[in-house]
C-alpha cells in the first residue's frame, strides 16, 4: 500500500494532485507540451504512469487544471494593476505591463496547446475555459469603458489592446530580454486608443 504523506487521505490526494500539476507545468515549459508524455510526468513525481490517471484522465486535462489555477492568479494581478484613481490610459498601461510580462513567460506558452485542443474537451469544460478567459478580459474591458469608449466599441478595443500586448510579450520572449523601445510603443498605442488628449 502506498505511503500516505499527509494527515488524511484527502490531504494526500490533494498534495499528490498538486505535485502532478507542478511537475507537468515544469516539464511542459522546459521541454514543450507535445514533447512530454504522462509517463514523463509520472516519473518526475515518482509515481507509476497508471497512478497519474487517479488525478487526470489525460495529458490535455493537465492543461485544463493549469488554466483553472492560472486564471484566478492572473485576474488578481490584473486587478491590482488597474486599481487606483489614475487615468484609464495609465491604468491600462499598468495592465499591459503585467500582461506583457506574463505573455513573455514560459508558462504562458501553455495557452497555445490548450486553445488548439479546445475541440477535444466536452461542452462543459470548453465552456468553462471560455468563461475563464472572458472573466480575465473583463478586467481590461472595465478600464476601456472608463475611458469613455462607446459600449459597442469596447470589445474591439480590448481585442486591439490584448493583441498588441500579447505580441509585445511574445517579441520579448523571443529576444530573451526586455525591450524598452517596444514597451514605449505599446504605451503610445494605449494613449492613442484611450487618452483623448494624446
Amino acid at each position: 500500500m502506498p505511503r500516505i504523506k499527509a494527515d488524511t487521505i484527502a490531504d494526500h490526494v490533494a498534495q499528490q494532485r498538486a505535485a502532478v500539476l507542478a511537475a507537468a507545468v515544469r516539464l511542459f515549459t522546459t521541454r514543450g507540451y507535445h514533447e512530454v508524455s504522462l509517463a514523463d510526468v509520472a516519473a518526475e513525481v515518482g509515481l507509476a504512469r497508471s497512478s497519474v490517471y487517479r488525478y487526470v484522465p489525460d495529458k490535455l486535462h493537465l492543461l485544463v487544471e493549469w488554466y483553472r489555477d492560472a486564471v484566478p492568479r492572473t485576474i488578481a494581478a490584473w486587478e491590482a494593476a488597474v486599481a487606483g484613481d489614475a487615468s484609464p490610459a495609465e491604468r491600462a498601461k499598468r495592465w499591459a505591463d503585467t500582461y506583457r510580462a506574463w505573455a513573455a513567460s514560459p508558462e504562458h506558452q501553455l495557452v497555445t496547446p490548450l486553445t488548439e485542443s479546445l475541440s477535444q474537451l466536452d461542452d462543459a469544460e470548453r465552456s468553462e475555459i471560455l468563461t475563464l478567459h472572458r472573466t480575465m478580459m473583463e478586467v481590461v474591458a472595465r478600464v476601456v469603458a472608463d475611458a469613455g469608449i462607446p459600449p459597442a466599441e469596447v470589445r474591439g478595443t480590448v481585442d486591439l489592446l490584448t493583441g498588441a500586448t500579447l505580441g509585445a510579450g511574445r517579441a520579448e520572449a523571443r529576444l530573451g530580454r526586455p525591450d524598452p523601445a517596444l514597451r514605449a510603443r505599446l504605451h503610445t498605442l494605449i494613449d492613442a486608443l484611450l487618452d483623448p488628449a494624446a
